[in-house]
């Protein structure tokens, strides 16, 4: 039986002990990190992504952007997944979305769209973003990947969902891969973001352009649909 008098105690140091065994943790994990570097053993995948230059650039993510995700498991925890989001002016999306996804569910979404300019190429290619070509997102969803395709820009001053590139939701189509809209909330130099995950899209019946048009307009209405959810027209509250 514990003592009344010290049991208090013990219970002020177990989250310091906690605390101390997470901090020891993160320096071994590091230690790891820059051992690989050094050696050269780390690995790069495929399509180019770094996942220890990831898991070092996540901290210094998370201290500039704030991102609550909604309905994060409708999410698959694993298989293929297309996701489609928002966007206006820059990249703050691609990245709270991606930080936000790793942070709740621990999948790493490949951002479709990496630019092709050196150096800002292969260091997007080494965080995961991907190019902007269907054989790009067929193979990234065979493997079983998660991938994220930005809306055409919309600069309205209320977040709208733009155009869906429909040759980028075409491999998920042929596939049957699950097609989930997301609602992205936030200012580009702001802290706080939302996203909102909305339900996997059905897919049309049928095959053809035609069915792949209809899905990419599906998407399009379901980014907006997620974007009124969490956000919802000040006229129907």
């Amino acid at each position: 039986m514990s003592d009344p008098v010290t049991a208090p105690a013990l219970r002020l140091v177990q989250p310091a002990v906690s605390a101390v065994g997470s901090a020891s943790s993160a320096t071994r994990s590091l230690a790891d990190l820059v051992r690989r570097r050094v050696s050269g053993t780390y690995e790069i995948d495929p399509w180019g992504l770094d996942s220890d230059l990831v898991a070092a650039v996540t901290p210094l993510v998370g201290v500039r952007y704030d991102v609550l995700v909604d309905h994060a498991h409708r999410l698959p925890e694993e298989g293929p997944a297309l996701l489609v989001a928002n966007r206006r002016f820059g990249w703050s999306e691609a990245t709270v979305v991606a930080h936000g996804l790793r942070q709740t569910v621990g999948r790493h979404p490949r951002v479709v769209g990496a630019p092709t300019i050196d150096p800002f190429g292969p260091l997007a290619s080494r965080l995961g973003a991907v190019l902007d070509r269907p054989d790009e997102v067929a193979g990234l969803l065979r493997a079983g990947e998660v991938v994220l395709v930005l809306l055409d820009r919309d600069l309205r001053p209320r977040s709208r969902a733009g155009q869906m590139p429909v040759h980028l939701v075409a491999p998920a189509f042929a596939l049957g891969a699950p097609v989930i809209p997301v609602g992205v909330l936030g200012r580009e130099l702001g802290r706080f973001w939302r996203v909102r995950l909305g339900e996997p899209l059905r897919h049309p019946e049928g095959r053809g352009p035609l069915a792949v048009a209809e899905l990419a307009e599906r998407a399009r209405a379901g980014v907006q649909a997620a974007l009124d959810e969490a956000d919802p027209p000040r006229g129907l509250i």
